[in-house]
């Protein structure tokens, strides 16, 4: 499958982070004009200095805030009007997978392909480090396929083994497409509705999504970056230590 049939989701709904790397690398390349180069510099390095030092928490606050829109504006609110919604689908080993299924339980989605020859081996490979360090009973990875056609759960089982998958603490997900793909914009909001793409792209981000124990969005990761991926471990236990309070 070519690459130019991949949507560039979450291109503008990231972190300040990777907003701010990114725009740094247009630069390089003289994607953006003289004349607003210094104004967009200076953004750009303030994001990613803001960001790498407060991370997704807000400075001095032990708790995460809540997401509930595709922008993804961190709200300091006590809850969230925003859950996952219910679905039924089936996992690598065959087993169903339902919303109630992971009720009580943190956790982390993002959405994939088996046949992805880009966004996707770095984010399963980061995803890896997330599973030994949280993946257990109480917090459980679900990685969504978006060519559920082709990622049947036989497909989905070879692919996990390949790469240290634990079906006990890593659900790799198919099933029937439009659910899949109605979580990943109206759930997850793993798309971005502002990037214009082909009508027959593949729906599939870099975005990986911290969810709590009632299904709300607490928090959203570059799964392309190893220091996101620690942070987004940091705000596990952070989930964990709040629930317990």
């Amino acid at each position: 499958m070519s690459d130019h049939r991949i949507a560039p989701w979450g291109h503008l709904a990231m972190a300040p982070l990777t907003l701010g790397h990114r725009v740094i690398e247009r630069l390089r390349h003289g994607q953006i004009e003289k004349g607003v180069r210094l104004p967009i510099v200076m953004a750009a390095l303030t994001a990613v200095v803001t960001a790498s030092a407060c991370g997704t928490s807000a400075k001095g606050v032990d708790r995460l805030p809540f997401y509930d829109d595709a922008d993804f504006s961190p709200r300091w609110t006590e809850s969230s009007a925003h859950h996952v919604a219910d679905f039924a689908l089936f996992t690598q080993t065959g087993a169903s997978l339902t919303r109630a299924d992971l009720d009580g339980r943190i956790h982390i989605a993002n959405f994939m392909f088996t046949l992805c020859p880009t966004l996707c081996p770095p984010v399963m490979h980061n995803l890896k480090k997330v599973q030994d360090a949280v993946g257990g009973p109480n917090v459980v990875l679900v990685s969504f396929s978006v060519t559920p056609d082709v990622d049947t759960p036989v497909a989905l089982a070879a692919f996990g083994k390949a790469r240290g998958v634990d079906p006990e603490k890593w659900r790799l997900v198919t099933g029937d497409r439009r659910t899949i793909y109605r979580l990943a914009r109206e759930s997850y909001f793993a798309d971005d509705p502002r990037v214009e793409t082909p009508a027959d792209a593949i729906l599939h981000s870099e975005k990986v999504l911290l969810v709590d124990q009632q299904g709300r969005l607490r928090g959203v990761y570059n799964g392309t970056g190893a220091s996101e991926m620690d942070k987004l471990i940091d705000d596990v236990h952070l989930l964990q230590r709040s629930s317990a309070k």
